[in-house]
């Protein structure tokens, strides 16, 4: 239809510049009558008309989607003590309630849920063998976050079962929440997922490193994203056609390190030389740089080598530190062309509050803190680095300003069957 319409308005266009030929030609002295002409023939309507059907078709629809990510949301057993109640109704809204606003403002927000949940109130516990309250689930959705990622070397903590009632949990209370990085079956590790956030089509996937040593049973593979190259690809390859951005959840890193690990580094490429659009990367327990690079074919890719803790009660200072990412999806479309570009892309820092002689938990933005309540905190006096808001701040900075190196190695797919990712203690 709209075909048709353009061709009967171009025929009306030549009539009219025939016409106005044809006046002009043969009265072109005589201005009034050209005009009289023109009007009594209603030409000027058609052209008008035919030039702002062309200027819509050739306007530019820009469409924008802004997305959050926290780092490691890292469940010590100070954490879900603050929780507990004796009627058995446990709930953890108070730990997130400073961030709740920023999450709720984005459009997609996203979190590493590090733990993994357990319904055993027996199994509950803390490091080294991680089990969380599923309450804490609750909690993230309450939140206000969209996309929860569980590939960390922490999912196997408490072997199948954990896995089982953690995906029992999601599907039963919260079938919206977008999980990934765990999965029920072979056919749900082999579907992609994707979210549709205001017209753009978002493909996400989450790799970890490894299972600290726990190993994901044979017969059942699917059940941990555990990172290899060659799947990564093709899982990358197929995002890439059902989407129009590609977004990368790692866990990788090396522990208490400022600056990515060589192994990030390589991921990071390699995730560059597939076409991937955003990387948010976690495990370090620390923050480390953020930085958008451009590929050797000119494709941008925008990387956040890790998050650090979302909240967590480790007890050294550059610990307490973590990251907010927040960036802009934007689309532009002109005609049947569309633009994809990350725009507005930064790091706010975070900090974890806890204080297990008063039952004091939760995580404010850095920006929100004060030195009277990093006076309250359970690390205060207590350790070499000082714990004041200045401090915080000049170590948020300082690891901001890290220059990253590039990698030495690189990452390719292959035809082999052997796993070329590497495991880490």
């Amino acid at each position: 239809m709209r075909k048709e319409k353009y061709w009967i308005k171009r025929g009306a266009l030549l009539s009219f510049l025939m016409a106005a030929a044809m006046l002009l030609g043969s009265a072109c002295s005589n201005e009034e009558t050209l005009t009289e002409k023109i009007e009594q023939e209603n030409l000027t309507v058609v052209v008008n008309e035919y030039f702002n059907e062309r200027e819509k078709t050739q306007a530019e629809d820009v469409t924008t989607v802004d997305v959050l990510a926290v780092g490691d949301n890292l469940i010590h057993s100070g954490l879900y003590k603050s929780g507990m109640n004796d009627s058995g109704e446990w709930n953890y809204d108070h730990l997130y309630q400073y961030v709740k606003d920023d999450i709720e403002a984005a459009d997609l927000a996203c979190v590493n849920q590090e733990t993994i949940y357990i319904n055993d109130r027996n199994q509950l516990g803390g490091y080294p063998l991680f089990g969380t309250p599923p309450e804490f689930g609750d909690a993230l959705v309450n939140a206000g976050f969209d996309v929860v990622t569980h590939a960390t070397n922490h999912v196997m903590d408490k072997g199948e079962q954990g896995i089982n009632d953690t995906l029992n949990f999601w599907k039963e209370k919260h079938p919206e929440m977008i999980v990934l990085g765990i999965h029920e079956s072979l056919e749900d590790a082999d579907t992609i997922q994707t979210v549709d956030c205001k017209g753009i089509r978002i493909a996400m996937l989450n790799y970890t490193y490894g299972t600290n040593g726990i190993p994901v049973p044979e017969d059942k593979p699917y059940l941990v994203d555990v990172f290899d190259v060659d799947k990564a690809a093709e899982d990358i390859a197929r995002a890439k056609k059902i989407s129009d951005v590609v977004m990368v959840f790692g866990h990788v890193g090396t522990e208490y390190v400022y600056e990515p690990s060589e192994e990030s580094k390589e991921w990071v490429n390699f995730f560059l030389e597939q076409g991937v659009d955003v990387v948010v990367d976690s495990h370090p327990h620390v923050t480390e740089p953020y930085t958008m690079l451009t590929g050797d074919d000119g494709h941008q890719m925008l990387v956040y080598y890790s998050m650090g803790n979302f909240i967590s009660t480790q007890d050294a200072v550059p610990r307490l530190i973590g990251g907010m990412a927040k960036f802009t999806i934007e689309k532009k479309t002109t005609g049947n062309q569309s633009q994809i570009s990350i725009t507005d892309y930064t790091m706010e820092p975070l900090v974890s509050h806890w204080n297990h002689n008063t039952g004091d938990y939760a995580v404010y933005k850095l920006e929100d803190y004060t030195d009277d309540l990093a006076r309250a905190h359970g690390l205060y006096g207590q350790t070499y680095d000082e714990l004041s808001v200045n401090n915080l701040n000049n170590i948020f900075n300082e690891i901001m300003a890290t220059e990253v190196t590039p990698a030495t190695g690189r990452l390719e797919p292959s035809t082999d069957s052997g796993d070329t990712s590497a495991e880490m203690g």
